[in-house]
């Protein structure tokens, strides 16, 4: 998949008397059993008890509906190529329980990960011996991201709300940190607020009086909320600018495109990568003004405040290698198939607007799971006038609709439907050959907890 999986060799933690990586797995699932809850209380006292790792190190802490991932991912690129030491905390992960605390794009080995998790574990163990509630999973794991940051000693920090902003367990970053609003839709409704308004205010949670903000475009109803929020509470706003963006060229590959006079080729396909590609840019130039230094106190790139030629030149060689699979991921095989894990009402619409852009008049083989509680009733209108032929799935995740339900709800919407459960092997083969009889694509999506999996039997087949 064209990246280290176990990781390249990081600073040892202090060893001790550990639990095994296969412990940890264990203790971590014994926590998701708590849920979520909401409020940062818990992990406050947690990082206290840990010494404040997440202090003293420059972040970069997005928040938003879709494109999180993608606008990190761009971010992460160039940073690395200006041979900073980039520490990323994502989620959810698609491949490895490990891949969420990453340096460098390499993700943290089992042992490293198997210490933090302990360390942090007997944390937790003094809180509930003084009668404090246990962290949630979510909370021990971002402590053990931020402890694992502060022992590699990154210079930079990349960290994703895991859900709102407000209240998440990732809103204790005090100082030095450009906040970033991705894209905001409706999602999570019941947890968030039932209106894009709400939502939006629970995402603007993570930005602080005065602080520095970075936004993708947004509609003219979630900038309304952002203005307000911004001059109520003196904050600096950069805001990425379409109307300085000129599109030169699209297709499946990536695209080509000039934003603020300057030219930029992308290797993601999608018209939506067009868009979390300039906000990258609007980050990155942010951070080479604000953060000019690397941890050991030497300049990054004699950068000044007006950006020099040289950073330019890492950005757009940064954006041109960045990949990020599962976003509009396209496997060049007979037929061709484009993974995206478009899980929500937002991303339904984008994707479908990437196909039709693409390939205009075409009607595509999918194979589709989803959570059931998502809008999946709103996907089946979205994406069903683009169907030929729904092949359904099912995750492992306790939240996953049932295939066969899924199937049932485009069948009454007169799309021909077949559920194929977990068999995800079998359903790419099937829609494969049929894509191949009906001249089209296979294009994968639903939800991310497929992903990983569809992308291990895709690069199989052979």
């Amino acid at each position: 998949m064209g990246m280290e999986r176990s990781g390249m060799r990081m600073p040892a933690l202090k060893r001790g008397k550990t639990m095994t990586y296969n412990e940890i797995l264990n203790y971590i699932k014994e926590k998701e059993k708590i849920g979520s809850v909401f409020g940062l209380d818990s992990i406050k006292e947690l990082l206290r008890r840990l010494g404040n790792p997440e202090q003293g190190i420059p972040a970069i802490h997005i928040a938003g509906t879709n494109g999180k991932g993608s606008i990190l991912a761009y971010v992460e690129e160039v940073l690395i190529g200006a041979e900073l030491k980039v520490g990323r905390y994502i989620s959810p992960t698609i491949f490895d329980y490990r891949e969420r605390f990453r340096l460098n794009k390499s993700w943290a080995t089992e042992e490293d990960t198997a210490d933090a998790v302990t360390e942090v574990s007997l944390k937790v163990e003094e809180m509930t011996a003084d009668g404090l509630n246990s962290p949630t999973a979510f909370e021990i794991e971002t402590a053990v991201t931020f402890l694992l940051f502060k022992k590699w000693d990154v210079d930079v920090m990349l960290i994703e709300c895991g859900m709102g902003g407000l209240l998440d367990a990732t809103n204790v970053i005090e100082s030095d940190v450009i906040n970033v609003l991705a894209a905001i839709s409706l999602d999570h409704m019941q947890v968030l607020g039932d209106t894009v308004q709400e939502i939006t205010m629970q995402k603007l949670g993570i930005v602080r009086q005065g602080a520095l903000l970075v936004t993708y475009p947004q509609t003219e109803e979630v900038n309304e909320v952002i203005d307000f929020y911004v001059e109520d509470n003196s904050v600096r706003l950069i805001a990425s600018d379409p109307d300085k963006l000129e599109i030169i060229s699209e297709d499946i590959k990536g695209s080509e495109f000039r934003y603020k006079g300057k030219d930029y080729r992308i290797s993601m396909g999608g018209d939506y990568q067009i868009r979390n590609a300039i906000t990258a840019i609007d980050v990155l130039e942010t951070y080479f003004k604000e953060f000019g230094k690397k941890s050991n106190g030497t300049d990054i790139l004699d950068t000044d405040t007006d950006i020099s030629e040289m950073v330019y030149a890492h950005i757009r060689k940064g954006l041109e290698s960045t990949r990020w699979e599962g976003r509009f991921t396209v496997f060049e095989k007979n037929p061709t198939i484009i993974v995206d894990g478009a899980h929500n009402y937002d991303a339904w619409i984008k994707l479908r607007e990437s196909l039709n852009s693409l390939f205009p008049e075409k009607k595509f083989v999918y194979i589709i799971g989803v959570l059931a509680d998502k809008e999946y009733k709103k996907m089946v209108d979205i994406l069903g006038p683009t169907a030929e032929k729904v092949y359904c799935v099912e995750s492992d995740s306790p939240r996953a609709l049932r295939a066969d339900e899924l199937a049932e709800e485009f069948k009454q919407g007169g799309i021909s439907a077949e559920s194929y459960l977990r068999d995800y092997e079998g359903a790419i083969k099937k829609a494969m050959g049929e894509a191949i009889k009906m001249d089209t694509i296979v294009v994968i999506c639903g939800t991310l907890s497929i992903t990983g999996e569809m992308i291990k039997c895709i690069e199989s087949i052979k």
